[in-house]
C-alpha cells in the first residue's frame, strides 16, 4: 500500500471554482489485479458488488461499518461457461447478496452465500431484458420481444419472490401491444415502471407505472425523440413533497413533474442529452439532501478515456427554471499533480459510490462544510438564485413550528412576556429586529436586503430555517417570511393558524384545510408589515409556479368551498395562461377538470368558458407531425394509452380474440372519466360505485362541442355499443316469451308451454330488476324517482314479474295486468332507439323526453284544474229524489266521482255529450261553470299548451340534448353493467382522448366560433393549428372583425342621437 493510497483513506479534496472543499471517505477496499469497470449496488447499499471485464473477476463487499470483501469468484462460474468467455455483465446485487449475470441474452442468477445457483427460466428469444430486485425483496423481470406481428404480447412484467433459492413467480402483466413498437422500459426499485413506444395512431407516449398499486400514475404526452431519452437505472428518481411527489426526467434538457398529477413543474435547461457521452456512462441522477437539491453526474461528451477524472456535479434547486442555479463540481486531490479517477457509478441518498485507484469509494459529499462553503460565496450567485425552495423545506418547517408552538403554549401559561429577538445571524444574511423593523442584511455587511414594518412585533418568536427564511409565530398564527431583493420588502410564503398546526400538522401543510384556514382568515383582517394581508398572500401563491402546479387544485377546490369568487377567477386566469404558453403541458387541464362538477353547481360560467376555450387543442404530439392522412370518420377518436393487465389463460383468450387529411386534437377533461383505483369490489357491486366528473356532469354544455361527441363516440365504440345491444337483446327476449305466455295463441302454444314462457319472463325480470333497477335505486334513490326513462324500466319489468307470478300461482290475472305489462313492454322496446342517431329516432325521442321534463309542471297545474270543475260538476249534478232519472251509470258520467274527471276531460276536447241529459234553462251555474271551463281551459289553456310545446321542441331540437341522453345511457352502462375491475382499464377510460378532425371541417369551426364567440372565450389556437389549417394572422383578424362591430354600433348610436336630436329641434 502505498503512502498516497494511506493518505487517500482521510481525505479526499473537492474542487469547484477554485475553491477546496474537503470531505471524508468512509472506506477503501483492496485492488482488483485488473481494472474495475463495473459496480453495482443492492438496493439499501447492504451489498456492492464490483467486476472486472479483463478476467472477469467479480468481488461482493459487505457495506457495514466498514466495507470488507466476502466473496470472490469468477463469472463463468456462475454461467457454467467450459472455457474463458467475455460478454459477461454483471446486471444486479439484492440485500441477500445474490448476483445476477447476463450473457448471450441469458440471465443467471447466484447466491454468493450459500453457493447455489437459481434457475431463471430461458429468455434469449427476447430482443430487451430489463430486471431489478426491489426495496421490499422481490425480483422483477421485463421481457421485451423483437418487432414481431405474429407475437401478441410482446411486453410482460414477472414479479418473483425468492423462496428457499427458488424463483416463485407472483403475478405476471403484459397489454396488448399490436399496435406498438420500439418498445423500451426503465425499473426503478420501488415498483414502477417508466414504459416508452410509438403507436402507429397515437404517436410516441412515455407511462409511469407502478407495480404495487397495479395503475399507471401519469402519461408523459410530449416525447420527441425516443433515443434521446435517456433510460438508466437512477436517471428517473422521487422525492417525497408532503403528500405530494415530484419527479425528474431529462429528455431534451432537464425536466421535473409532478408526479401525481403529471404535470410539468419546471423545464430546468441545465443538461441537454447532447452534453452526455452517448453510451450514457456515468450518468446518474437523484434527489439528495432531503429531496433539497437534485444532483446529476455524467461524462461530458468531449470527454476521452484518459480524462474520466473530469466527470462533471451538478447541484440543482428542482423548483427554479434558470439554467444558472447547477454547480460544477470537479474531483480531484492536492497529493499529486494528476486528478482522482472517481468514477461515480451510483447516487444513494447523499453518498456518492464509484471508483478511485481501481477501489471502491463512498463518499459523503453533502457535509456541513460542504454547504458551508456554498454558503459563503457571493450573495447574489447562491441565496437568491440557488437559495432552497420553501417547498424542500417542509419537513423542517413543521419541526420547528411544532417546537416552537410548544414553547408558546408555556408561555401563555405562565403569563410570560414574549421576547423578541433582536439579531438572528444566518448563513449568509443576519436579521435585525428593533421593535419596528425587521430587517435582513448581509453577512458581515451593512448592506440592506429587505425590511420591513412588523404590526404586533413583541408578540413574535422567530426561528431561522436552513435556507435563511424566518417562521415567526404568535399564539394565534404562524407565518413564513423571506426578503424580496426586487423591492427589498419582506414577502411571506406561508401562514399557519396554530389551533390546525396540533393535529396532524404533516397532513395540513398546502392541504385543502390550508388554504380554508386562510380564507377564514381574511376577516380578521390581519396586517403583518407594510399593510401586507393575506390576500397579497394568495396571489403569491398563484404567481409562484412551481407551489401553484403542485397545489392549485387544493386551493381551486378551498376558493369554491368558501365561495371566493376572485379566487376561483384567478385561478382559472392562471390556467388559461399556463396553457396558452405551454400547449404541450396538457395536464394542467386536470387542476380544472378536477373539480368540473363542484365548479359547475358554483360557477356555472366558468364550465362553459373553459370548455370553448379549450375545445380545439391541438394533441401534444402533433405538435411535431405533419398533416395525417386518414380514412376514418370525422371526429374519430383513439388514445395513446394502455391497460396494463395480469397475463392469465382468460385475459389472453379475450385479448386474442374515401381519404381526408385529418389533424389530430384533444379532448381537454383529464381524468374526467377516470375512476379512483382504490376501491371497495363488494361496496360497488351492491350499489355504491365510485363516481366521477363524466357522471356527475350531465349537462348539455359538454355536448354542444366536439370534445363532448368525441368523448361518447369512444365509450360508445369501446364498450357502450356492445353492452347496450346485449341488454336490448335481453329485453327483446323478455317481450317475446311473455308475450307467447298471456296471449291467446288457440292451441299452438301448450299449457306447459305457456309456464315455461311465464317462469323465463319471472327469471330474466327478477335478474334484471335486481342488478340495475335496484342497483341504480341504492346508488342515487332521488335521482331514480325524478327520471322518466326509469319510470317506464320499472313498470316494463314489475308488471310482466307480478302478472307472471300470479298467473302461476292463482291461474289467469284480469285482463287490464297484461295488457298493460305488454303496453310498457313494447314502449320499452321503442326507447331503446334512443341511443341511435339514424331517421333521427334518437333525435325524436330526447325531444319528447326534453319536453316532458319541461312542461310537467304544467300539465300538473291543468290536471288541478280538470280536478276542480269535476269535482264542481259532480257535486252539481247528483241524482235528485224529486227527479225522476232514467239514465244508467253509462250515460251519466257525473253519478261517480271517478267517471267525472273522463267527463271533464271529454269536455275539455270538445265532447259535450255528457252534460246532454240536463236542460241548461233550469241550471243557470251548470252554464257558468261550462262557459267558464271552455273559455279559460279550452281557449286559454291548450292554446298555451300548444305554444309551450312548440316553444320547447324548437329549445330540443339540438344534437346536444341527443348526444345528453346518450350519455345518461353510457353512464348507466358504466356504472352498472361493467365490473370494478373493468372501469380502471386504463385502455377503455383513459387520462386523454385523442381524435382525428378534417382539416376543413376545424377551419370552418375556428372561423364560426370566432365570429360567434365574445373575446373571453375564444378558443386558445397553437401556432402549429393555425399552421395546419391555414389560418393567417388569426388575432388580427379577430381584431378587425371586432373593430367592425364596434364600428357598426358606433354608427347605430349616431344615428339614434340624431334622431333624438331633429325631434327636439322641431318641438322647439
Amino acid at each position: 500500500m502505498t503512502e498516497t493510497d494511506n493518505k487517500l483513506r482521510e481525505q479526499v479534496i473537492i474542487h469547484e471554482n477554485e475553491t477546496v472543499y474537503e470531505a471524508k471517505i468512509d472506506v477503501m477496499t483492496e485492488l482488483h489485479q485488473h481494472k474495475i469497470t463495473t459496480l453495482i449496488c443492492s438496493p439499501n447499499l447492504k451489498y456492492i458488488a464490483t467486476m472486472s471485464k479483463m478476467d472477469e473477476v467479480i468481488i461482493i463487499w459487505h457495506n457495514e461499518t466498514q466495507l470488507k470483501p466476502i466473496s470472490k469468484f469468477f463469472a463463468r462460474e456462475i454461467t457454467n461457461a467450459q472455457e474463458y468467455h467475455h460478454g459477461h455483465e454483471l446486471v444486479e446485487l439484492s440485500d441477500d447478496a445474490l448476483v445476477v449475470i447476463e450473457r448471450e441474452g441469458t440471465l443467471n442468477m447466484f447466491d454468493t452465500k450459500k453457493r447455489q445457483h437459481i434457475k431463471i427460466w430461458k429468455i434469449a428469444e427476447y430482443k430487451k431484458i430489463r430486471c431489478t430486485f426491489l426495496y421490499k425483496g422481490d425480483f422483477m423481470l421485463v421481457l421485451i420481444h423483437p418487432n414481431d406481428k405474429k407475437v401478441l404480447f410482446k411486453f410482460k412484467i414477472y414479479l418473483y419472490s425468492v423462496v428457499n433459492n427458488r424463483l416463485q413467480c407472483k403475478t405476471i402483466y403484459t397489454f396488448d401491444q399490436h399496435n406498438y413498437y420500439n418498445l423500451n422500459c426503465t425499473i426503478f426499485r420501488n415498483g414502477k415502471l417508466l414504459i416508452s413506444g410509438n403507436k402507429n395512431i397515437a404517436g410516441n407516449f412515455c407511462l409511469l407505472w407502478n407495480a404495487e398499486t397495479e395503475a399507471s400514475e401519469f402519461e408523459i404526452s410530449k416525447v420527441v425523440d425516443l433515443p434521446n431519452v435517456l433510460f438508466g437505472n437512477s436517471e428517473m428518481q422521487y422525492s417525497n413533497l408532503n403528500n405530494d411527489s415530484i419527479i425528474a426526467i431529462l429528455h431534451h434538457g432537464l425536466k421535473i413533474y409532478s408526479a401525481k398529477t403529471g404535470i410539468r413543474i419546471a423545464d430546468l435547461g441545465v443538461v441537454n442529452n447532447e452534453e452526455i457521452m452517448e453510451d450514457n456512462k456515468g450518468f446518474n441522477i437523484n434527489f439528495v439532501n432531503q429531496g433539497k437539491h437534485l444532483l446529476i453526474s455524467y461524462f461530458p461528451a468531449i470527454t476521452r478515456f484518459s480524462e474520466l477524472s473530469q466527470i462533471v456535479i451538478r447541484l440543482i434547486n428542482p423548483y427554479s427554471p434558470e439554467s444558472d442555479e447547477s454547480l460544477d463540481i470537479f474531483i480531484g486531490t492536492n497529493f499529486s499533480s494528476e486528478n482522482i479517477r472517481f468514477f461515480p457509478q451510483r447516487i444513494y441518498n447523499d453518498r456518492v459510490i464509484g471508483i478511485v485507484y481501481n477501489k471502491v469509494q463512498i463518499h459523503k459529499i453533502f457535509q456541513d462544510d460542504f454547504f458551508q462553503n456554498l454558503r459563503n460565496r457571493n450573495l447574489n450567485e447562491i441565496h437568491f438564485l440557488c437559495k432552497t425552495h420553501f417547498l424542500c423545506m417542509t419537513d423542517e418547517i413543521l419541526k420547528k413550528i411544532e417546537k416552537g408552538l410548544s414553547v408558546l403554549d408555556r408561555e401563555f401559561r405562565d403569563k410570560k412576556e414574549f421576547k423578541s429577538i433582536k439579531i438572528l445571524k444566518g448563513h449568509q444574511i443576519y436579521w435585525r429586529y428593533d421593535g419596528k423593523k425587521l430587517s435582513a442584511f448581509i453577512n458581515n455587511t451593512e448592506e440592506i436586503v429587505a425590511e420591513s414594518i412588523i404590526f404586533e412585533g413583541p408578540s413574535y418568536r422567530v426561528k431561522r430555517l436552513s435556507n435563511d427564511d424566518l417562521i415567526m409565530m404568535n399564539s394565534k398564527f404562524s407565518i413564513i417570511v423571506t426578503p424580496n431583493v426586487e423591492d427589498k420588502k419582506l414577502r411571506m410564503l406561508c401562514f399557519l393558524d396554530n389551533k390546525n398546526l396540533k393535529n396532524e400538522t404533516s397532513k395540513f401543510l398546502f392541504s385543502e384545510k390550508y388554504f380554508i384556514d386562510i380564507f377564514s382568515n381574511y376577516r380578521n383582517n390581519y396586517k403583518f408589515f407594510d399593510e401586507y394581508s393575506l390576500k397579497y398572500l394568495i396571489e403569491n401563491h398563484i404567481k409562484d409556479t412551481p407551489f401553484f402546479l403542485l397545489y392549485a387544485e387544493a386551493l381551486l377546490k378551498a376558493a369554491i368551498r368558501k365561495q371566493r369568487g376572485e379566487v376561483v377567477d384567478m385561478v382559472f386566469e392562471e390556467c388559461m395562461r399556463l396553457i396558452k404558453d405551454n400547449p404541450d403541458n396538457i395536464n394542467i387541464l386536470k387542476i380544472i377538470t378536477s373539480l368540473l362538477p363542484e365548479l359547475y353547481a358554483n360557477y356555472p360560467k366558468y364550465v362553459n368558458r373553459f370548455l370553448l376555450q379549450t375545445s380545439l387543442l391541438l394533441s401534444p404530439n402533433q405538435l411535431y407531425e405533419s398533416l395525417q392522412v386518414t380514412k376514418n370518420q370525422h371526429l374519430f377518436p383513439c388514445t395513446p394509452e394502455f391497460h396494463m393487465f395480469k397475463h392469465t389463460l382468460i385475459s389472453m383468450t379475450y385479448f386474442y380474440l374515401y381519404s381526408k387529411y385529418a389533424i389530430r386534437l384533444v379532448i381537454p377533461l383529464p381524468k374526467f372519466s377516470t375512476y379512483d383505483p382504490e376501491y371497495s369490489f363488494w361496496k360497488e357491486i351492491l350499489g355504491k360505485p365510485s363516481s366521477n366528473g363524466f357522471i356527475k356532469m350531465q349537462i348539455t354544455e359538454i355536448y354542444s362541442n366536439w370534445s363532448g361527441e368525441v368523448l361518447l363516440n369512444f365509450k360508445w365504440k369501446t364498450f357502450g355499443r356492445l353492452y347496450y345491444c346485449f341488454i336490448w337483446f335481453i329485453h327483446t327476449f323478455l317481450l317475446v316469451i311473455f308475450s307467447l305466455g298471456v296471449t291467446e295463441t288457440k292451441g299452438i302454444i301448450s299449457t306447459t308451454g305457456r309456464n315455461i314462457c311465464l317462469w323465463l319472463s319471472i327469471i330474466i325480470g327478477c335478474l334484471v330488476l335486481f342488478s340495475i333497477e335496484v342497483r341504480q335505486f341504492i346508488w342515487d334513490w332521488k335521482f331514480y324517482i325524478t327520471s322518466t326513462w326509469n319510470f317506464f324500466d320499472l313498470c316494463s319489468l314489475l308488471f310482466p314479474i307480478v302478472t307472471s307470478i300470479y298467473w302461476l300461482t292463482n291461474g289467469p290475472p284480469p285482463l287490464w295486468a297484461p295488457a298493460l305489462s305488454c303496453v310498457f313492454l313494447y314502449l320499452k322496446f321503442l326507447f331503446f332507439l334512443r341511443a341511435f342517431e339514424y331517421y333521427n329516432a334518437g333525435r325524436y325521442l330526447a325531444i319528447m323526453a326534453g319536453v316532458v321534463r319541461k312542461v310537467f309542471t304544467y300539465l300538473l297545474i291543468l290536471g288541478i284544474i280538470i280536478l276542480g270543475f269535476a269535482h264542481a260538476f259532480y257535486i252539481l249534478l247528483q241524482p235528485s229524489s224529486e227527479r225522476n232519472d232514467t239514465t244508467d251509470n253509462n250515460t251519466d258520467l257525473y253519478s261517480r266521482f271517478e267517471t267525472s274527471l273522463l267527463a271533464v276531460y271529454l269536455l275539455m276536447i270538445g265532447d259535450n255529450s255528457s252534460l246532454s241529459n240536463w236542460d241548461y234553462r233550469d241550471n243557470p251555474i251548470l252554464v257558468v261553470l261550462m262557459v267558464s271551463f271552455s273559455i279559460f281551459t279550452v281557449l286559454f289553456m291548450l292554446n298555451l299548451f300548444i305554444g309551450l310545446l312548440s316553444n320547447e321542441i324548437q329549445n330540443h331540437d339540438n344534437r346536444a340534448a341527443f348526444l345528453l341522453q346518450k350519455a345518461q345511457i353510457l353512464a348507466e352502462i358504466e356504472l352498472f353493467c361493467l365490473f370494478p375491475q373493468q372501469r380502471r382499464w386504463k385502455d377503455w377510460f383513459p387520462d386523454f382522448i385523442h381524435y382525428l378532425a378534417y382539416t376543413n371541417e376545424v377551419h370552418n369551426k375556428i372561423i364560426e366560433m370566432r365570429n360567434e364567440l365574445p373575446v373571453d372565450y375564444q378558443p386558445i389556437l397553437s401556432d402549429e393549428l393555425i399552421k395546419l389549417v391555414g389560418i393567417k394572422d388569426v388575432e388580427t383578424e379577430s381584431t378587425l372583425h371586432l373593430c367592425k362591430t364596434m364600428d357598426k354600433r358606433i354608427s347605430k348610436l349616431y344615428e339614434m342621437v340624431k334622431k333624438f336630436s331633429n325631434n327636439d329641434n322641431k318641438e322647439n
